[in-house]
This record gives structure tokens, C-alpha cells and sequence, in this order.
């Protein structure tokens, strides 16, 4: 089965990795849940691992996304698993983060054969993607947000050692239409846009205090799309809950600045993760 992909034209091999592109693992509603592995070379034994969150304002996207990422963690002896969600608006929230958790559990109940340690998993997210992996880290403290999950995964953790997120929205009552009109919180939450209550269990700055693991949150500071100040807050929201957390904000980078890969802005994030995942994944 083959699948659209934003990224075309990834390498599948070099001195420092290997890709295997859309394995299918499972389905939901009919829709398959695939991701990318990219597995380093240089490493003995079971390595460290991130789990990446694609963006897209929830309604497009797919783990392609991953690869200038994926590909530098490698040379880091980092593996990669970029996961696929059920995309908004044929599947509104809590659907994809649903999958999200569900690919978390499965990657960790799986370790053995993906080759990695099952004890050095990272979560990363960008953009909307970075909104779905905060909330997957945070939701198993609140109810409402109960998963469906397969009976084999019902006792496998979701816990990670660390965070890395860009340009995420966090609060999701605090929405603006992007300049042609579209507004991608309504293609999430559908009907329930209107329901505070939901909009307030759908924002991972309201639940901030059932963080176990370090957040690195980024963001430029001329992002048109998601405002800085959504990464400020939630990295207040987590130092007022005692929670570790560290923000980097990057002085007149745009939203996905890593489409200048060799840019100052992502230049100065994967430095800042490459240190943050020196430290939580030893």
C-alpha cells in the first residue's frame, strides 16, 4: 500500500541509517496507522529513541515530516519512529491524539524488534503535532481523555524521559483564524469549538501539573501562524506547576523554520535539542 508523502525523495540508506517508510502497524476507523523508522547505524545495542508528531494543522500532514530531524538524531545514534494520526476534519478530537498515545504504547511494547531502548523513549512534536504530544504525555490524569486502545496494549506505559516541542498551540480557546479564512481549531474540534469546558480538556496548558518528564519548548518570535506567547505560556504554566521546563525562542524565526534546514533558527533548535536529549537520554 502506498501512501502521499510531503517529503519526498528520502534516502533509505547511509553510513549512519536505515528507513523503512510506512510500515502499517494498525487501523483506526477504517484508516491506516503507519510510521517511518529510522534506525542509526553506528550504534551497539538497543538505542535511545524520539517519536515524532508531525504537523499540519491536524487535517494534513504525514511522517515524512520527520526526515531533517529523523536524520540528524542518526548521526547522533538517535532511532526515530514517525508516527501517522487520524486527520481533522473526517476525525475530530480526541481521535488523533488517541492514536498518538496508541503509537506511544505500541513503540514501547515493540522495543525489541524496532531495536531500541524501551527506557530512552523522547516524545517530539511540531506544530500541531507539538499540541498532540503534549496532551499525550499529560492525558492519562484526565479522564475525559481515556483512550481506546487494543486489549494487548492496555498495561503498556506512555511515559518518556523527555520532551521536545516546536511552535505548538497550547491553548486552544485562545484560536485565530489563519489569513485565508481557515481555522484549523474548528477542524479539530468540530460542533465542540463552542464547548468551553471540552476546549479546556483539548489544551495542554490547563493540565500542566501531571508533567513527569522535561519539556524543551521552541518557537520563533515572527511565527504568523502560532503566536510565540502559546509556548510562553505553556512554559509558564509548567514552572508554576514545579514542573522542569525550558523555552527557546529564536528572534525573528517564522512558523517550521526548519524548511531552512542550515538556517540560523534551526541551527541554534537542534543545538538546543541536542543538548536536552544529551541530558534526558543518556
Amino acid at each position: 500500500m502506498s501512501f502521499p508523502r510531503q517529503v519526498p525523495g528520502i534516502p533509505r540508506q547511509s553510513d549512519t541509517h536505515e528507513l523503512v517508510e510506512d510500515v502499517v502497524y494498525a487501523s483506526a476507523d477504517g484508516v491506516p496507522l503507519r510510521y517511518d523508522h529510522y534506525r542509526p547505524r553506528r550504534v551497539t545495542g538497543p538505542a535511545p529513541a524520539v517519536v515524532f508528531v508531525h504537523g499540519g494543522a491536524w487535517v494534513h500532514g504525514d511522517p515524512s515530516q520527520a526526515a531533517g530531524n529523523a536524520l540528524h538524531f542518526a548521526r547522533h545514534g538517535i532511532a526515530t519512529i514517525s508516527i501517522s494520526y487520524r486527520l481533522a476534519p473526517a476525525h475530530r478530537f480526541p481521535a488523533p491524539l488517541h492514536d498518538v498515545r496508541r503509537a506511544l504504547r505500541y513503540v514501547r511494547a515493540h522495543a525489541g524488534e524496532l531495536g531500541i531502548d524501551p527506557d530512552r523513549i523522547a516524545l517530539m512534536g511540531l506544530s500541531a503535532g507539538a499540541h498532540l504530544a503534549m496532551l499525550a504525555h499529560l492525558a492519562a490524569a484526565v479522564p475525559e481523555l481515556a483512550p481506546e486502545l487494543p486489549a494487548e496494549l492496555d498495561g503498556v506505559a506512555e511515559t518518556v524521559r523527555a520532551i521536545v516541542l516546536h511552535y505548538g498551540p497550547y491553548d486552544l480557546a485562545r484560536r485565530r483564524p489563519l489569513p485565508d479564512g481557515f481555522d484549523p481549531i474548528r477542524e479539530l474540534l468540530g460542533e465542540r469549538v463552542a464547548d468551553e469546558a471540552w476546549v479546556r480538556v483539548a489544551s495542554p496548558v490547563h493540565h500542566a501539573s501531571h508533567a513527569t518528564a522535561p519539556v524543551l519548548l521552541i518557537h520563533g518570535t515572527a511565527d504568523a501562524v502560532v503566536s510565540y506567547r502559546e509556548s510562553e505560556r505553556m512554559h509558564a504554566a509548567l514552572e508554576r506547576a514545579g514542573k522542569p521546563s525550558e523555552l527557546l525562542l529564536l528572534d525573528g524565526a517564522p512558523h517550521a523554520f526548519q524548511v531552512s534546514w542550515r538556517g540560523d533558527a534551526n541551527r541554534r533548535a537542534n543545538a538546543a535539542t541536542d543538548a536536552f536529549l544529551e541530558r534526558h537520554l543518556p
